[in-house]
């Protein structure tokens, strides 16, 4: 049953059927979306996410990864542990501050979809809320909404679990996506708290966690609501072109023809655009057989381009294979594991080689 308290509307998610969770997520932008709306998602694109949202295409099947299913059994763990962490200490100050009992905030999970009548395109299922004061609990949260009180946190809580090779491809493991996901989640709280932030919190395999605190400014306030309603509303297009379609009895490719007079331009960088272009466009019967268009300069400069990048990518492979059995040499002749760089970093073999080089 939905909880309205003043301009928010609460959905509870406990026991909620995840097929359930799918088809309501379809139906709003969630925080997870941002990213790929902002072209900041390399696994996706902004054309992809068009097609999910209006169901002619299912989103990555997650439910077998193994990096998906710890992480959701880790997040609680971890949202624990994120109450003791100190950010601006030393790595991995949890633990001692743990056995200590020494508590920085209280960050509780909060149950609920958050959506609100001033952002109605925007869903968000947070992670947990943070508050200064120590003693609040879960339980104090779930009674407050239930008494038709909002809590107003001091922060929005967002986990991240993965493993170090992950962690490592970015900074401190801030994937680029992140930030703008904890900045969305903050927008409903605005007009409760206007100094609401964020903090993430990143645990690697290895059991380093760390935290980032993320400030929502001016620009975030005015792009995140601008770029998400203009993308929703060409969803609500696209729904418009699916039941009139339908109505008028055409074929699937028919109708996909249509929506693709109007989805959004793609990120040509996002890894999976080229194998989503192919399925669901270029082995379309709408696409004529042997159709040819005139080839521009522009695209003649590409095509050189990509030559010469294919051959700098082979050149490069090469000397990263090199390096890397350089390393593999050494490492074998000093009997060794690790070489240690000092403040730049290490090399290291468990496995598989790690080259952690700043």
């Amino acid at each position: 049953m939905k909880l309205k308290i003043g301009n928010i509307t609460l959905t509870p998610t406990t026991n909620q059927a995840h097929s359930a969770w799918l088809k309501a997520r379809n139906l709003s932008i969630g925080g997870s979306d941002m990213g790929t709306l902002f072209n900041l998602n390399e696994y996706n694109s902004v054309t992809q996410l068009f097609y999910e949202k209006l169901g002619r295409t299912a989103p990555a099947d997650l439910s077998e990864n193994s990096s998906v299913h710890y992480g959701s059994a880790f997040e609680d763990v971890v949202l624990r542990d994120s109450q003791y962490l100190n950010i601006k200490g030393k790595p991995n100050n949890h633990i001692k501050n743990y056995s200590k009992g020494n508590k920085i905030a209280s960050h509780v999970p909060f149950p609920y979809t958050i959506t609100s009548s001033l952002y109605p395109q925007i869903a968000a299922n947070i992670d947990g809320m943070g508050f200064y004061d120590k003693n609040i609990t879960e339980q104090d949260i779930i009674d407050m909404v239930e008494s038709g009180v909002m809590p107003i946190p001091d922060k929005i809580i967002e986990i991240k679990t993965m493993s170090e090779s992950a962690r490592d491809k970015w900074k401190d493991g801030m994937n680029p996506t992140y930030p703008i996901q904890v900045r969305t989640y903050c927008l409903p709280f605005l007009e409760l708290n206007p100094k609401i932030y964020g903090e993430i919190y990143v645990f690697a395999y290895d059991k380093s966690m760390t935290g980032h605190r993320v400030e929502l400014s001016s620009r975030d306030k005015e792009m995140i609501p601008l770029v998400s309603k203009k993308f929703q509303t060409l969803i609500e297009e696209g729904r418009k072109i699916i039941k009139e379609g339908k109505k008028m009895k055409l074929s699937d490719d028919e109708i996909d023809e249509m929506l693709s007079q109007i989805h959004p331009e793609p990120n040509s960088s996002a890894t999976s655009l080229g194998t989503f272009l192919s399925d669901n466009f270029l082995k379309k019967q709408y696409i004529r057989e042997n159709a040819t268009i005139k080839g521009t300069e522009e695209d003649i400069n590409n095509g050189l381009r990509s030559g010469a990048i294919g051959k700098e990518i082979k050149v490069l492979n090469s000397e990263k294979t090199q390096i890397s059995n350089d390393f593999k040499n050494k490492l074998v002749i000093n009997k060794a594991r690790v070489i240690d760089c000092a403040e730049h970093g290490k090399i290291s073999y468990s496995k598989r080689l790690t080259i952690n080089i700043k």
